[in-house]
């Protein structure tokens, strides 16, 4: 009779933590043996959520009810740092693949190969000499923090995968892809969708931000309802009596939805040509969205199913169809772990891969010491009665024997414990490890924080804003459009849309296009009266001492946009910082850091055709605005003012005198006897891109310096006393 084994599939979501137990008897299909759906007490990504907490209380809600036992466990990722990549080798011998996947991995994965895990998995058509490889690739702080939540509940993990794979791994083992050409599957969760393809042997996936998410969110924007009970409106919008108000308002989340999947679709084409698509394959509990699978079908043109049910695994109990269509990255996961999937790489640290192999050889060890125990105590307890016969050659050569076994069995255990003491080290670097992520937050919040600042300031009307993304959910041209176009108020706004539409060459003979009727409205007015800001440019510059760091710009720093920029000292500094947290040591524990002020020091220059005046209140605006979103976070502050500077105008249409350092040269400038000691003649044709015949010479602009300070340890800080008294306990 076939030995019965079992392996625990567990995805922790955004909303629940999901964990499917599949049973192999050796002599059939798999059998689903347990299933549970624990819901987070919150949304993970929502703002001032523990989320470690939270993932920690669901784990033991788990343990609670389902007895782990002997099974296998298998965990996917939440995804936050992962790289996918497929590299097409040419013809070569399989003993080369690895040497040359290396080279590419290293040459493709966009973060240091030592700060990564990684693994491949090669795709091969019987008919054809390529191999492409799929190179999978994880941050290493993001496995240790998913890992760290299972140790602390004492469970021992196997196998860790990223959830899109187990996904292709579900689709294979359950038979749902198709034999007549290529199946994409999409998976919708809270935040995010997965699209996986699958056709034939070749697999590809990309994961895009919209979620179920999105479409509460519209709800909550457009009627003014809680999170909470937005999400209650969405679920039974089909039997309420306001349905069709309801499908209008989340219809432009379901027009991105759509547009990213077709881009996806003509991505794919565009490498594979003899590819053909006939079916989208739909999971998630996102998908159950009434209305989802009928408008993903004529949006799509092609078939469109919902997993209700699996096919090759039967279910447990008629009320597990409820929970199906959210088990998709369980099931692959636990059908990898059963060998019972295509694809079998495995994210797990290697570090824990051999302290589980030293687990091993220490039970064997203590076997051992207890043997040692046992042999002394006998040989206490015959030692009196052979006391007189100690003497004779076989007596004398046994006790030669047992004290070799003596001395062998103390230095396995001399080296037991030095195994031990390795891995002590070895946890207390992954630990180092995890405080390091505490900072990865930061940046990505300032950017978003002034991102925000930019467009409450240059669009301020809450109206304009509304038809902007009214005219970029609008598909096609048209009345739709058009109508929208007359009812904005602001010239910004107007300019917003101009960007948005494609570039036509104008035709005297022809209508005017939408482009040309908005420009020519924006050039009836004069130049000077155009309420218009644009933004050319935003650099960044981390300070491990913001008290030493200038408050301008430098020539060198321009051009480096919108990602943290360290220079000189500063970049010695933050590299010895990484390093001493590599070598066991806290961040924090340098002199620099502890005697200054931590932070980044951001420029944003621009520019605008109001006269000074006009266009100092509008910088004012904007200064206002950023000091409000960026000092409402606790991951930073504002250290002192935001500094604004004004930089001299070109003079328009005019020669001027000028030397080599002159701070701005507009483009196009023609110069004379440069490097000599007498004046420069320079000409000044500074043309507006948008408007060719206007100069932008005398447009007004200015820079802005923010200086921010990183506080505590980069964590968001509580928001009252009481939170904060609950964190400690």
């Amino acid at each position: 009779m076939a030995v019965s084994k079992s392996a625990w599939g567990i995805d922790i979501g955004q909303c629940a933590l999901k964990a499917l137990r599949l049973r192999d008897d050796g002599d059939g299909p798999l059998q689903v043996d347990a299933y549970e759906v624990i819901e987070h007490a919150s949304v993970l990504s929502q703002p001032d959520v523990d989320a470690p907490a939270l993932i920690r209380a669901s784990l033991d809600e788990f343990l609670r009810r389902q007895n782990v036992g002997d099974a296998t466990v298998a965990v996917s990722l939440l995804g936050r740092g992962s790289f996918t990549k497929y590299v097409k080798l040419p013809p070569v011998e399989k003993k080369r693949v690895p040497e040359i996947v290396r080279f590419e991995a290293e040459q493709q994965i966009p973060f240091p190969i030592n700060e990564v895990i990684w693994r491949y998995h090669t795709f091969e058509e019987e008919d054809s000499p390529e191999v492409e490889v799929g190179i999978f690739a994880m941050k290493q702080v993001d496995v240790s923090e998913m890992l760290s939540y299972f140790v602390g509940a004492g469970l021992d993990v196997d196998l860790v995968q990223m959830a899109p794979l187990s996904l292709y791994n579900f689709m294979l083992a359950d038979g749902q892809t198709s034999l007549d050409g290529a199946t994409i599957l999409a998976d919708v969760g809270a935040d995010k969708t997965h699209l996986v393809v699958a056709d034939g042997n070749r697999i590809w996936t990309r994961t895009i931000n919209i979620g179920g998410n999105d479409f509460t969110e519209a709800l909550v924007e457009s009627f003014k309802l809680s999170f909470a009970k937005a999400e209650k409106l969405k679920c039974t919008a089909a039997q309420s009596k306001y349905a069709r108000q309801i499908f209008q308002v989340m219809r432009p989340v379901f027009a991105k939805l759509v547009l990213d999947i077709q881009r996806s679709i003509g991505y794919y084409t565009s490498l594979h040509r003899n590819a053909r698509f006939v079916q989208l394959v739909g999971m998630g509990n996102g998908f159950k969205l009434p209305g989802m699978q009928k408008y993903l079908e004529q949006n799509l043109n092609m078939a469109v199913k919902r997993v209700d049910e699996f096919q090759q695994v039967p279910s447990p109990t008629p009320a597990f169809a409820e929970f199906a269509q959210g088990f998709g990255v369980a099931y692959g996961l636990a059908a990898q772990a059963m060998n019972r999937a295509p694809v079998r790489t495995n994210l797990l640290p290697e570090a824990i891969v051999k302290k589980r192999l030293w687990g091993k050889k220490n039970l064997w060890f203590t076997t051992a010491a207890a043997a040692l125990v046992i042999a002394t105590g006998l040989s206490a307890f015959c030692a009196q009665g052979d006391l007189f016969d100690l003497q004779t050659p076989t007596l004398k050569r046994n006790l030669s024997d047992a004290r070799e076994v003596i001395d062998t069995l103390t230095a396995w255990k001399d080296k037991g414990r030095d195994v031990q003491g390795e891995l002590k080290e070895e946890e207390s670097l992954i630990q180092k490890n995890l405080d390091m992520r505490a900072y990865s937050k930061t940046w990505p919040e300032i950017r978003e924080r002034i991102d925000l600042a930019v467009s409450e300031t240059l669009v301020p009307s809450r109206q304009d804003r509304d038809i902007l993304k009214g005219f970029l959910a609008t598909p096609a041209a048209g009345a739709a459009r058009d109508a929208l176009v007359k009812r904005v108020e602001s010239d910004q706004a107007l300019l917003a849309i101009i960007g948005m539409l494609p570039y036509e060459v104008s035709d005297p003979t022809a209508p005017k296009s939408l482009r040309d009727t908005l420009l020519g409205k924006l050039q009836g007015k004069k130049r000077t009266t155009r309420s218009l800001m644009v933004l050319d440019r935003r650099t960044s510059k981390y300070s491990n001492n913001l008290s030493e760091a200038t408050t301008r710009t430098t020539a060198a720093s321009r051009g480096i946009e919108d990602r943290p920029r360290y220079e000189g000292d500063d970049r010695a500094r933050y590299e010895d910082e990484g390093r001493s947290a590599r070598q066991g040591r806290s961040p924090q524990s340098s002199p620099t850091a502890a005697g200054g002020q931590r932070g980044f020091q951001i420029v944003l220059a621009g520019r605008t055709p109001l006269p000074r005046g006009q266009a100092g209140t509008l910088v004012g605006n904007l200064m206002q605005e950023l000091r409000k979103q960026l000092n409402a976070n606790g991951m930073f502050q504002i250290v002192g003012e935001i500094e604004s500077e004004y930089p001299q105008n070109a003079k328009p249409e005019s020669e001027r005198t000028g030397g080599r350092g002159d701070r701005y040269r507009p483009r196009g400038v023609e110069a004379s006897r440069v490097g000599t000691k007498e004046p420069v003649v320079v000409k000044v044709i500074d043309p507006d891109p948008l408007f060719p015949r206007e100069s932008m010479a005398n447009d007004t602009r200015f820079e802005l310096t923010i200086q921010l300070e990183i506080t505590g340890n980069g964590l968001p800080k509580p928001a009252s006393d009481e939170s904060e008294k609950k964190e400690k306990r």
